[in-house]
């Protein structure tokens, strides 16, 4: 983002791509800022001159209730759509909302934390 939303410069002329360059705001985890943020600075700086983005918004890793990072292959996480069905979606938003994953911080993901919103 910006250049991979437009694939430029292959799919778009420069007019074109200007009209959304910088973009507004690009929101990643922690865990991508000194890989794919610095890099997209870096190559942004050398092809325009600025940065790619105008806002930058930062939140924290979910880690498992053990502290391990969050794993598909693992499935050391409890399943979205059991947390949804049972306690809704607006307790799991608030529960992360109130969590230090907004500040950038970690967070071990725990059901009862979502539980205890709806308490």
């Amino acid at each position: 983002m910006p250049y991979a939303q437009s694939h430029y410069p292959f799919s778009v002329t420069d007019e074109e791509f200007m009209k959304g360059f910088p973009g507004d705001f690009i929101a990643e985890g922690l865990d991508q800022t000194r890989g794919w943020f610095y890099t997209l600075m870096v190559i942004s700086t050398a092809v325009k001159g600025c940065a790619p983005f105008k806002n930058l918004i930062v939140n924290g890793i979910l880690l498992s209730k053990e502290g391990e990072k969050l794993s598909k292959s693992k499935k050391n996480y409890p399943d979205p759509m059991y947390i949804t069905d049972q306690y809704g979606a607006d307790a799991c938003r608030l529960y992360l909302m109130d969590s230090p994953v907004v500040r950038a911080c970690e967070l071990k993901f725990n059901e009862e934390g979502v539980h205890n919103i709806v308490r």
